[in-house]
């Protein structure tokens, strides 16, 4: 298993401050990019290829919370976590509202493309921007919840700060159920944004 905080020489944490990671991420590409190896032979050139892929990969999967957080439990359980199958208790509210927006806006969008004349179309532009105004205060209230999420995930950095270097005993003495709470939390939150962004932006148009 790679271990990609260490391919981009960070520790392990279960947060990262995305301007250090990027700029690592363009010092390692730099190093191993294979546009540096004109003149090497095929099989450096695929070495070069191979770690190139693999700096892109590590970055992709730490600039992510939801993928830097699996990525961590899965390297101090040496295993990956279980898909989230059921939603929270103290979530099931947002999924309701969240659905029902969606469902709402889908409704709309439905409508609005089954009409093609001018003067309902300017109607219902205007139906569009209320519309568009809830999923925007519904998308801005659940990316509150997500900074929560963000702080409380840089909080137990502190667990992993004090546990550098050492390898035994670490999954007994690591904050990881709840770290796996967090990463669930986040699942849900990371797809209903996406969910809401995704309306968002078609109520535009």
């Amino acid at each position: 298993m790679t271990d990609y905080f260490a391919l981009l020489d960070f520790p392990r944490r279960p947060w990262l401050d995305a301007g250090a990671l990027k700029e690592r991420f363009h010092e390692r590409s730099a190093e191993v990019h294979p546009d540096r190896a004109h003149d090497a032979s095929d099989e450096a050139k695929a070495e070069l290829q191979r770690r190139f892929a693999g700096v892109n990969a590590a970055h992709e999967c730490l600039r992510e919370a939801k993928s830097r957080v699996r990525h961590l439990l899965e390297l101090e359980l040496g295993q990956a976590p279980g898909n989230v199958q059921s939603i929270p208790g103290e979530m099931t509210e947002w999924f309701t509202e969240i659905g029902a927006v969606c469902r709402e806006v889908d409704a709309f969008l439905a409508k609005k493309e089954a009409h093609d004349s001018p003067m309902l179309q300017a109607v219902l532009m205007g139906e569009g921007m209320a519309l568009n105004d809830r999923v925007a205060a519904v998308h801005g209230r659940l990316q509150a919840e997500l900074s929560k999420v963000d702080a409380a995930l840089q909080s137990l950095g502190q667990a992993w700060e004090a546990l550098d270097g050492e390898v035994e005993g670490r999954a007994e003495r690591l904050p990881l159920a709840k770290l796996e709470a967090l990463g669930q939390r986040l699942s849900f939150w990371s797809k209903w944004s996406a969910q809401l962004a995704e309306r968002s932006s078609r109520l535009m148009f």
